[in-house]
């Protein structure tokens, strides 16, 4: 898989020269070959794991830097291909002249950008919009450090990483956006459309990409030029993933996500695609029939596999260090299963559904109608509107118009804090009260603009959280995992698309619905539910109480008062009075399996960190 990591300092200062010599000399980072892919005076960029045509570093001519990781090309019609693996020198000229502005107008994919001005000497570290690839970053002496996975670094700094508990506290509390705190103290991350400029010793940070300002201007609010439209640029898109695969794999549940994207792929010319589905032994979970439906509709053929309720944990105390805990359950289940798979198969690349819901607008439409007023005033259509709204959500029509009320009378905005603790019983009094006055892990450009409505900021919120690059399952050789949905140009379309038209019908996704309408059997396009996990989740649970109670009875989060332990004992021996899904005490565990990969030998000195921190 790629890796890469960047060194920055000032060459016009003899100490920071001096770290510098040492630190680029030395035969690190591990694992791999690792080649120097660009270097001159205050700069040097290192890469591993590049497959040639997709992921690896492309040089800009006259020593103008280099662009890290995917990288996809669109013309004004909208056709993207790969970038080639050197970029010519006026289109180079082009992209360090305007600040980056060029790679985000005229390209897309998962990069990082290292941009050098030869006459000023400056560099620019730009993410791109999707934030596809990861961009941590940290001060190693008089070095700036930029790098995709903080394990690559972990032996050049000479004192141990160590939590942030304050960031700790804002995942347990739904409080954890895509934003510039890490989970460790003095790592932070480059957001995605941010760029980081240094300058001598001079270092600013901008934004070169507002999703909300781009959700405002020219707003798509006609239903049928939206689809049409959505339609190009999901194949488009699609499309360019696939293009270097001969043969890929595709996860296809038989819900309307998956299924779009095996109409995409479907239509010729195109890799071969397998599709698979693992089914579990419960009639209730068993989706198989749509899977079916949706692979004999577009003429492709379908693996079909058995997998078992409830999963086995003991893996999960040996998940490697990481910047952030993750979702370590989905990849317990599916990680060595689908490489095993992809290897049979013979594909590279995997793609997964992960992203429709929240780019295709799946839950929320109680905000629809304000948007609706806020473009078109009270409009005899805003009752058509409400109802809509009320009938998506499930609501009485009367709560909806008392939220839109509230809404177009400025006197309530949804923001990422009202999640904070939502159906959390286990937290301990007073942790989500602190986490939401710290507002510690809020993207900025989500949270802080008040003028932009509701439903906006939360299509915002939920777009802006990319699909993990990595695998901390995975293995040399393991096929490349993919979400083509949360590619910059389908984000950047969907959020022109008001809640309204999104939410069109009362259909959740109704754009995409409509956008693809002739391509899956009618039983997919018209479902209107999916299959749950918590069966499988409450059977994880019930498999793995010992080593739970274990893990969190007297683990770091109950010790460092995030947690209360006298009701997670009581949720973990199964008492019915403790109203706590199974989901929450996984989640809990995987977080905890995260720290003890942290945890230093004077761990227990501090009984009790969040509260120090808060």
């Amino acid at each position: 898989m790629f890796r890469y990591v960047v060194f920055v300092w000032n060459d016009a200062e003899p100490a920071a020269r001096s770290v510098a010599s040492r630190l680029c000399a030395e035969p690190r980072p591990p694992k791999g070959p690792w080649r120097t892919a660009f270097s001159a005076a205050g700069l040097q960029v290192r890469c591993a794991g590049e497959r040639p045509g997709r992921a690896m570093a492309r040089r800009l001519r006259g020593g103008r830097g280099v662009v890290l990781g995917e990288l996809f090309a669109r013309d004004t019609e909208g056709t993207s291909l790969a970038a080639p693996a050197r970029i010519d020198a006026p289109e180079s000229h082009a992209i360090v002249a305007s600040g980056g502005r060029r790679l985000i107008e005229r390209y897309w994919g998962r990069y990082v950008a290292v941009l050098r001005d030869p006459a000023s000497r400056e560099v620019r570290i730009l993410r791109d919009p999707s934030a596809g690839l990861p961009c941590y970053t940290l001060r190693i002496g008089e070095l700036d450090v930029y790098c995709s996975r903080i394990e690559d670094v972990r032996a050049l700094r000479a004192r141990p990483f160590e939590p942030d508990w304050a960031y700790v506290a804002a995942c347990l509390c739904l409080l954890r956006e895509h934003s510039a705190p890490s989970g460790l103290r003095g790592v932070s991350q480059v957001l995605g459309g941010q760029c980081v400029r240094h300058r001598e010793a001079r270092v600013t940070r901008s934004y070169e990409w507002d999703p909300l300002a781009l959700a405002a201007a020219a707003p798509i609010d006609e239903p049928q030029a939206a689809a049409e439209a959505l339609g190009r640029c999901t194949r488009e898109v699609v499309r360019a993933w696939g293009a270097s695969s001969r043969s890929l794999l595709l996860s296809l549940s038989g819900g309307l996500d998956s299924s779009i994207l095996l109409a995409c792929l479907a239509a010729p010319p195109g890799p071969r695609v397998t599709c698979f589905h693992y089914y579990p032994p419960h009639t209730d979970l068993d989706e198989r029939h749509f899977a079916r439906l949706a692979a004999a509709h577009a003429g492709v053929a379908l693996i079909e596999r058995e997998r078992p309720l409830g999963l086995e944990l003991a893996a999960l105390l040996a998940v490697p260090a990481s910047a952030e805990p993750t979702n370590y359950l989905f990849y317990l289940e599916h990680s060595r299963r689908e490489a095993a798979l992809a290897r049979e198969q013979g594909a590279g690349t995997l793609f997964i559904g992960y992203g429709g819901d929240q780019l295709f607008y799946a839950e929320r439409a109680e905000w629809a109608p304000a948007e609706f007023v806020r473009r078109r005033g009270l409009a005899p259509a805003l009752l058509g509107v409400l109802l809509d709204a009320a009938r998506m959500d499930q609501l009485s029509l009367w709560r909806v118009l008392g939220r839109t009320a509230r809404e177009v009378l400025g006197r309530r905005r949804w923001g990422p804090r009202d999640e904070a603790g939502r159906a959390r019983p286990l937290l301990a009094p007073g942790v989500v009260s602190a986490a939401v006055r710290q507002a510690y892990c809020l993207h900025p450009l989500v949270h802080q603009q008040s003028g932009a409505s509701s439903g906006k900021r939360w299509h915002a919120h939920q777009v802006l959280a990319p699909f993990d690059f990595y695998d901390p399952l995975a293995a040399p050789g393991d096929a490349e995992r993919i979400a083509p949905l949360l590619s910059q140009p389908l984000i950047e379309l969907c959020l022109r698309i008001p809640v309204d038209v999104l939410t069109a019908g009362g259909w959740d996704r109704a754009i995409a619905r409509r956008a693809f309408r002739e391509a899956l059997p009618a039983q997919i396009r018209n479902r209107r539910n999916k299959g749950g996990i918590e069966a499988h989740s409450r059977l994880t649970v019930e498999r793995n109480r010992p080593l739970l109670r274990e893990l969190l009875l007297d683990g770091e989060l109950v010790r460092c008062g995030l947690l209360a332990r006298a009701p997670l004992e009581q949720a973990l021996a199964g008492r019915a009075e403790i109203k706590t899904q199974s989901g929450e005490l996984l989640e809990y565990a995987s977080v905890e399996a995260w720290l003890r990969c942290w945890r230093g030998p004077d761990s227990s000195r501090q009984p009790n960190m969040w509260h120090t921190v808060a």
